[in-house]
Order: structure tokens, then sequence, then C-alpha cells
């Protein structure tokens, strides 16, 4: 391994290390943010599956939509704090990008809600494991994985430190 390899892979650790860090230092915040404001998130995504239960002549019940909502609410904030902890990418991309994340996870939190009620009312096994594999990938997949899509690819070049038009290395030419 020579000595730039040795460099670059100290630069991309670093890089990490210093994410790791905003991502901790934003996220804490942000979490006491949600415990103020939580309860507000979670009726919006309750209420917002009431229309979609009273389709199918299914009443929406409160207490029950709260407890759920408390389980899968958290998921805002761990993308939020994803794209606020990235460096080198403008303010503007970063709101748009939370915008349309949000709006997503809103929707995809509606859905879980909506799926659940449909499969207690229904009595029906295979509609619940199926919504609680949706449930899990919205928590734990979901807000990654929009990160990384809503950003721009340059942007996360800028953040590895990539150059685009940079020459290749001589000693990768063969």
């Amino acid at each position: 391994m020579d000595s730039g390899t040795t460099e670059r892979s100290t630069g991309i650790s670093r890089l990490v290390l210093v994410f790791l860090l905003r991502f901790l230092a934003v996220s804490i915040p942000l979490y006491l943010v949600y415990t103020w404001v939580g309860s507000y998130y979670t009726r919006l995504v309750s209420y917002g599956a009431k229309p979609f239960l009273s389709l199918y002549g299914i009443e929406l019940t409160i207490g029950r939509a709260l407890v759920i909502t408390e389980e899968i609410a958290l998921n805002p904030v761990v993308f939020l704090s994803l794209v606020i902890a990235v460096q080198r990418i403008g303010w503007q991309k970063k709101l748009k990008a939370a915008a349309l994340g949000m709006a997503i996870l809103t929707v995809a939190n509606i859905a879980v809600v909506f799926l659940l009620f449909m499969s207690a009312e229904r009595h029906s096994e295979g509609l619940w494991t199926g919504t609680e594999f949706l449930n899990l990938t919205i928590n734990f997949f979901l807000p990654l994985l929009l990160w990384l899509l809503l950003l721009p690819l340059r942007s996360i070049q800028d953040f590895m430190g990539e150059k685009k038009d940079a020459p290749p290395d001589p000693e990768s030419v063969p």
C-alpha cells in the first residue's frame, strides 16, 4: 500500500468519524424537539390514516393509533439528522431533500397505521406479518435510503472528497 492510498484511507476515516460526531450532535437536539412536538406528528400520522380506514368502514381509535405511531414516529428524526449532518451541501439542497423525505416518511407511516388497523379488523395474520416487515423496513432502512437518494450524487462525491475531473492515478493505469 502506497502513501497515497494510506492518506486517502485516513482521510475517509476522518470524514466518517466527523460525520458520526455531527450526526450525534444533531440527533440529540432533534430528539429533544421530538419529545416536545412528536405528539403532533403522531396525531398527523394517525389522522392521515383515518380517511383510508373509513373507506373500509373501519373506525380509527385514536388511542390505539397513537400507541402504534409512537413506535414509528422516530424515523423522521433519524432522516433529518442524516441530512443535516452532511457537510459541503448547501442548505437549499438539504431543505429540499428534508421536505421531500419527510413527506415520503409521513405517507409511509400513514400506510403502516392503515395496514395495522386493517390486519386487526380482518384478523389477518398474513397482513399483520407483512405490515410488521414493512414497519421494520420503514423504521430502519427507509431513512437511510431516502438520505442516499434525495441528496444529489455529486454532493455525496463532494462529501467523500472525490473529484470528478481528477486525472486517474498513474499506478492504477495498466
